[in-house]
């Protein structure tokens, strides 16, 4: 039978993926005297990078006690994203990664954001498109079946959440942005490889179909999985 890592020579020799995509958005705000908040920033060891070296503050914030420890930033605090220890106006840039499909109430958190971010500022943000097939078996199943099956692709208990997506659409994304005192960027929905049936060769080349047909046609966008958004404080 075919590899997983055969199809993807096949398949996806010169692969982008949506990592690399949304670390290309966070790097075209960084400057030298930039103070920048990682929104959810959790342990950091899913997703590790430098941004501290480029910037004048890497600070983040999470419920999870465990971002004391995170190695990616510069400083950190326990707290809700509802409710952050900032002053009004103290972020340049803030982005959130793998977080808005958690939160139960994305219109104070958004808002709460705006509150400490200057004006012109972005928010940037990668989250799951609820109408992807993965996000809909997600939403109808159990926390305890995501941990086992996020663990078969090399992903820890303490960094697998319990999912509510109240605000993983577009239409969604875009009113709660205003109504939360921001405007659009860019909204972009973004199909790659499909990782999560990296356990399952034949499942991955259904996913490989899939894949090639939301990206083939523009009436089919709105089921690609990856949601990067860019967001302006008003």
């Amino acid at each position: 039978m075919t590899t997983i890592e055969e199809l993807d020579r096949r398949y996806y020799p010169d692969l982008v993926d949506e990592q690399v995509v949304f670390e290309r958005m966070i790097r075209r705000y960084l400057r030298p005297d930039a103070s920048v908040l990682d929104a959810g920033a959790g342990r950091g060891v899913r997703f590790p990078y430098d941004y501290r070296h480029h910037v004048s503050r890497m600070a983040g914030a999470d419920r999870d006690p465990a971002v004391l420890e995170n190695p990616n930033l510069t400083d950190a605090v326990i707290a809700d994203l509802s409710h952050l220890p900032y002053r009004d106006a103290e972020f340049d840039l803030v982005f959130s990664k793998f977080v808005f499909e958690h939160l139960e109430r994305p219109v104070v958190v958004m808002r709460e954001l705006r509150r400490i971010m200057n004006r012109g500022a972005h928010l940037l943000i990668h989250t799951p498109n609820r109408w992807h097939y993965v996000t809909l078996a997600a939403a109808l199943t159990p926390t305890r079946f995501h941990v086992w099956y996020t663990s078969k692709l090399g992903t820890e208990e303490a960094d697998t959440f319990r999912t509510r997506y109240r605000a993983n659409d577009p239409k969604t994304m875009e009113l709660i942005a205003l109504r939360s005192g921001f405007r659009v960027h860019s909204l972009e929905l973004v199909e790659t490889k499909p990782g999560y049936l990296t356990p399952h060769p034949l499942a991955y080349r259904a996913g490989i179909v899939y894949e090639r047909l939301v990206n083939r046609f523009d009436a089919l966008a709105r089921f690609r999985v990856n949601m990067l958004v860019d967001l302006v404080a008003a």
